[in-house]
């Protein structure tokens, strides 16, 4: 039977954190300027005023040419003080006195002996009058450390803001991709293909005429209708009737099919597809193993032999074995077809794969194979049977083999028809938002190869024109009914017919209602291939 495909909830740039950097201050540098130089008769009161910044109140001597200016305003008195123009460098006042004018030159007009040559600060603009000693900038010394502090702190209550944001950015981040990675993780873990287990985790505890009780059985696991109950010592039953209450249960036999009888403390379990080990010990069916060219080399495969020219061909499901298609195999030879049941790849005895499941993806390759065998051994046609990711494999070959034209009709149950909204299925039932299914998903798909668009085939469901009976139990919790019906609602109701058969769990409608389901598989079997 087919393993439940495992779902749990399931391709980050972290944002760098921007920093705006202040604009540079403009480092102008110290301007400085010629002070003029006034005459000022001594006694008045510019004369008082300025006393305080005078360089030098020594009395000069008019007749000495040097005392007087080479270039001073040869108009006598205070000459208008204009605003200094910046220089690019600022030129240093000589110490010596300016070289007297030549003889010849006029000289200007000559002061009484009570003046003073006091030189004069210009006056600053009237809107800021500050004081003479600050009207030059202040020197790089002068500013000392106090401006680049107060620019640091400045900078630094501008910049605490990005810096937290950008950290809680970047935690939220790192929180969200281990998230998605578990998510993915997740999605991975239910496509990885299981191989055989050859566990017994349940004990018979009792043996009493005709039933067997047993304690054990794995929670979720759909106890009902026709089971087989293997023991570790190679015992068989087939059983029905259950009674279960918890992890506990009691179980009518209907036949032994192989010795010893159990014994109360045997290791046991159960087994959904009833006959066991091979064609002729489960059903007295003759058959022979046969290997087929699937594209990763000589694959396994059962063969039964029949009359028509048309044959069956099973495909089993994730994890399964060719013992799944047991259950159809009495119905298929009674009417005289040929049966294949095939193995693909990541199959225990068959080319692995990459050991994950693609649904259908790549799987069809080994189906075409499989038909391919067919025709090349006396087919003229083929009927495809498939459950579970069987029935995906089935419907990825029909839409890419060319040898799809070869194929009367598809039987198929439970079939995986949309995996990603399966995924997104069991994402809801966990109580994740669709949106971290969504990204979960395509972080599984970059690690895993999943093509979530390939393997939806409800959306191309409309164009598929080879007949298909599905069925489908109500009580499926791997591939949830709605998913099947989605499918069947987007077809063509003249090539897609579902059956739903009601309680009955993954691939188990057989189990559920036996009669119901070969009558159904019959009735197809006689509409789309009749027997020659």
């Amino acid at each position: 039977m087919s393993q439940n495909v495992g779902m749990a909830g399931d391709e980050h740039d972290a944002m760098p954190a921007i920093v705006p950097e202040p604009a540079p201050r403009a480092n102008a540098g110290d301007e400085t300027a010629e002070l003029p130089v006034v005459v000022v008769p001594e006694g008045s009161t510019e004369a008082a005023d300025n006393a305080e910044t005078a360089v030098s109140a020594e009395p000069t001597d008019v007749d000495d040419p040097a005392a007087v200016p080479a270039e001073s305003d040869p108009d006598p008195g205070i000459s208008e003080q204009a605003e200094p123009e910046p220089e690019p460098e600022p030129e240093p006042v000589p110490d010596v006195q300016p070289e007297p004018e030549p003889a010849s030159a006029p000289l200007p007009q000559q002061e009484s002996d009570d003046t003073v040559v006091v030189p004069v600060v210009p006056a600053p603009p009237a809107e800021s009058a500050p004081p003479a000693e600050s009207a030059a900038p202040p020197t790089e010394s002068a500013r000392g450390d106090a401006a680049p502090a107060a620019h640091a702190r400045s900078r630094g209550r501008r910049r605490w803001p990005w810096v937290v944001l950008a950290g809680v950015l970047a935690l939220l981040v790192l929180v969200s991709a281990a998230g998605l990675w578990y998510v993915s993780g997740l999605i991975g873990d239910g496509a990885r293909v299981p191989q055989p287990d050859a566990g017994f985790a349940m004990t018979v505890t009792s043996v009493d005429g005709g039933a067997v009780g047993y304690d054990g059985v794995a929670p979720g696991w759909v106890d009902q209708g026709l089971m087989g109950i293997a023991t570790a010592e190679g015992g068989y039953l087939q059983t029905a009737d259950p009674n279960v209450s918890g992890t506990s249960g009691t179980r009518t036999v209907t036949d032994e099919v192989l010795a010893p009888a159990p014994v109360v403390g045997d290791a046991a379990a159960l087994d959904g597809w009833y006959f066991p080990r091979n064609p002729r010990i489960g059903l007295g069916l003759d058959y022979r193993d046969v290997e087929y060219d699937s594209p990763l080399g000589p694959t396994p495969a059962w063969l039964v032999p029949g009359t028509s020219k048309t044959w069956v061909i099973f495909t089993h499901g994730r994890g399964a074995s060719p013992l799944e298609g047991l259950r159809i195999a009495r119905t298929v030879a009674e009417q005289g077809y040929p049966m294949l049941l095939i193995r693909y790849r990541n199959d225990a005895f068959a080319p692995a794969g990459t050991g994950y499941a693609q649904f259908g993806a790549d799987e069809w390759q080994d189906l075409e194979a499989a038909v391919q065998y067919a025709v090349d051994n006396g087919a003229d046609r083929v009927v495809l049977a498939g459950a579970s990711m069987g029935g995906s494999i089935t419907l990825a070959f029909l839409q890419n083999s060319p040898l799809a034209d070869r194929v009367a009709g598809a039987f198929l149950d439970s079939p995986l028809t949309d995996f990603g909204e399966v995924v997104r299925e069991g994402a809801a039932d966990m109580g994740l938002p669709g949106f971290v299914a969504d990204l979960g998903m395509r972080v599984a798909a970059w690690r895993y190869g999943f093509d979530w668009a390939a393997t939806d085939y409800a959306s191309d469901a409309a164009r598929f024109t080879t007949p298909m009976l599905v069925v489908q139990g109500t009580a499926d919790a791997t591939v949830p009914p709605q998913v099947t019906e989605a499918f069947a609602a987007a077809a063509d109701p003249d090539v897609v017919r579902l059956e739903l058969v009601d309680g009955a769990g993954h691939v188990q409608s057989w189990n559920v209602d036996r009669p119901r389901y070969e009558a159904l598989l019959s009735g197809f079997l006689a509409r789309v291939a009749p027997p020659e």
